[in-house]
């Protein structure tokens, strides 16, 4: 079966996009200490015959209305303890640890109206937990680079384990008042989850933006787990941009990063917490075909003994072409 298109194919573009997560934002180093993602989405509905088979039978896709999209990633995630200057791995803090992993995820969009959709999004990341994931690399010559504390626990890390999740969300956008000056609201509301060895989770949350030419995507790339916006960037103006404030709430079942290695034994955190929560805000501008776009993150704690919440940024770059 042939994929219909929505618009011109020719006018369509694909996007990459480079995301970078860092705590440096916050003021701290640990914890979620880095994560790096780059990506890159099709354009609408030019995927691979197998995406457009399965599409096809899936009751809940009208492909008369629906936008496929099919993205590729690379990413890379640090974890670190508190105390980064202690060699001995501590019962009450979270293990060092290193994930490295590839993303195919596929994005079906449904318009409802101008700016109303429902989005759907399956992902699969695989990869590898441990030393392979060269966490204590990618740190130790970083701290040596900017010339601050070098990392003593890395020995200690997480073992070598293959990794696995599968994450589907939906998410229902609607449309806002429009204000003074051109200014165009909106909002959406997502539910999901994700199974694996190294996250199992539910999540629900929300996300409010205000700008001019919100129609050019549904919210800054990130890394998951997160208030993602499925890497899409479709720009209908030469200038645009928003600000924007969310929040995500987790029932967490299972967290390698801080449960531990699931076939080996290893370090771990006795005390996690089973509900997490996100409360982000940022701004994304765009000129022509290229966004920039800051997230600030508030992450409740994740184990009982936590210093505290966490607090990191992301910067992302999404250029469609």
């Amino acid at each position: 079966m042939t994929v219909p298109a929505q618009a011109d194919l020719e006018a369509e573009k694909g996007v990459w996009s480079l995301t970078s997560e860092n705590d440096l934002f916050g003021g701290t180093d640990r914890n979620y200490s880095n994560g790096l993602r780059i990506e890159r989405v099709t354009p609408a509905n030019r995927v691979t015959p197998g995406l457009a088979w399965v599409a096809a039978r899936i009751p809940l896709l009208d492909l008369e209305r629906t936008e496929l999209r099919q993205g590729f990633a690379l990413s890379h995630a640090i974890f670190t303890p508190e105390n980064i200057e202690t060699p001995e791995p501590d019962p009450n803090d979270r293990p060092y640890a290193g994930w490295l992993y590839f993303s195919a995820t596929a994005v079906a969009t449904t318009p409802l109206s101008e700016r109303q959709m429902v989005q759907d999004v399956l992902q699969v990341n695989l990869g590898v937990v441990g030393p392979s994931a060269a966490g204590r690399f990618v740190q130790e010559n970083w701290h040596d680079i900017i010339r601050i504390t070098e990392p003593q626990g890395w020995d200690s890390q997480l073992k070598d384990e293959p990794g696995i999740e599968v994450i589907a969300q939906r998410m229902r956008q609607f449309e806002g008042r429009d204000l003074a000056f051109g200014l165009e609201t909106d909002y959406a509301l997502h539910g999901g989850a994700t199974l694996g060895n190294v996250r199992t989770y539910a999540a629900i949350g929300g996300l409010a933006r205000i700008g001019w030419d919100l129609g050019a995507d549904f919210g800054p790339p990130r890394i998951r787990p997160a208030l993602a916006g499925a890497g899409v960037f479709d720009p209908e103006s030469a200038i645009g941009g928003y600000v924007f404030a969310g929040l995500e709430a987790r029932a967490v079942a299972r967290d390698m990063f801080l449960d531990g290695n699931l076939w080996r034994d290893g370090p771990r955190v006795e005390d996690r917490r089973d509900f997490v929560a996100d409360a982000q805000m940022g701004i994304a501008m765009h000129y022509n075909d290229v966004q920039i776009a800051f997230t600030y993150v508030h992450r409740t704690e994740e184990f009982v003994a936590q210093a505290g919440p966490q607090r990191f940024g992301a910067v992302s770059i999404s250029i469609a072409r």
